[in-house]
């Protein structure tokens, strides 16, 4: 007759729980931990097994993450960046390059990130498989918001409010909503809804954000999120294409020299933080990759926005191709 398994209490576990945050997170060694718990050493070892034992510790192997040094450091100087990441791609396909940027840049935000700052975060494709990476930490006093208002209501690809709640839960944070969709019918209802008190605080804070992810949309039907999300026409992106814009921060749009676009209506119906505040962000870390996305980030450099930018050695080679550096 086979023997039950022993239950363990769950003083023990949690005694395990404890032992293994202030090894593998705090990076205590197991004699710092004996003294601050009164164990000796072997029982902090033992404790250490058991929680990979009962899988309160998982230990995963990432290999390194491929990237170019020397495309990196091209645009790096090229374009005045503080830090350029760049994806070495190989054979990946477009879902696996972007978990790849995603990692990327996910460990950029790892170095920055502080106690008692304000991280905000555009939606998009690229934010999102950055948020899917970060790693679980504690910073005290951290806020995290949104920086536009969420997509439109029947697109659930990417909902703005949730990737909030998930940094916030990676990062033990506090997450502050912008209540309301990216463009709106009318100046009208913008000018009322920017009057709300929850969104007028939300984009007060977003618009001191210390650090901020951006992705960086273009103006190509079939890449364009906010067209595909129905917040702009097919008419309306034809006519910002020929007026010579190539992408978009947060719903601004750029040309390849990166002068804003004119896009008065757009920009008078949108809810989110404006373009001054990009320029004012303490760093501006940028995510996009793929030969599609090349012409707009070359626009996007251009607008002096990005202090980063984690990008891909397709896009990269392009940019700076078309750039003539």
């Amino acid at each position: 007759m086979p023997v039950a398994n022993p239950v363990v209490p769950a003083e023990r576990l949690q005694l395990s729980a404890n032992v293994a945050q202030w090894y593998y997170i705090e990076g205590l060694s197991q004699e710092q931990i004996g003294a601050r718990a009164g164990l000796s050493r072997i029982a902090v070892a033992r404790l250490l097994n058991e929680a990979r034992k009962h899988k309160i510790v998982e230990i995963a192997i990432k290999p390194p993450i491929p990237t170019v040094p020397e495309l990196e450091s091209r645009l790096m100087h090229s374009f005045g960046l503080r830090a350029v990441r760049v994806l070495e791609r190989r054979t990946a396909g477009d879902a696996e390059a972007l978990r790849a940027l995603g990692s990327l840049g996910a460990l950029v935000l790892g170095d920055l990130l502080r106690d008692n700052s304000v991280f905000g975060i555009a939606w998009g494709s690229a934010s999102q498989a950055v948020i899917r990476a970060l790693t679980p930490r504690t910073l005290t006093g951290v806020r995290i918001v949104q920086l536009v208002g969420n997509v439109g209501m029947t697109y659930r690809q990417i909902d703005a409010a949730e990737q909030v709640r998930s940094a916030a839960r990676v990062l033990q944070a506090q997450h502050v909503y912008i209540n309301s969709p990216l463009v709106v019918s009318s100046r009208e209802v913008a000018a009322a809804l920017r009057e709300d008190h929850s969104i007028a605080e939300a984009l007060e804070l977003a618009g001191h954000s210390d650090v901020a992810l951006l992705g960086i949309g273009t103006t190509d039907p079939e890449s364009c999120t906010t067209y595909q999300a129905g917040c702009i026409s097919l008419e309306e992106l034809q006519e910002l294409q020929a007026a010579g814009a190539v992408g978009a921060f947060c719903h601004f749009y750029f040309d390849l020299s990166g002068k804003p676009s004119p896009a008065q209506r757009l920009e008078e119906c949108t809810i989110g933080i404006s373009w001054e505040d990009l320029h004012r962000f303490g760093v501006v870390v940028a995510v996009a990759g793929g030969r599609q996305k090349a012409r707009a980030i070359l626009g996007a450099l251009r607008t002096g926005i990005p202090d980063v930018l984690v990008t891909d050695d397709v896009a990269a080679e392009l940019v700076l191709s078309f750039a003539g550096a």
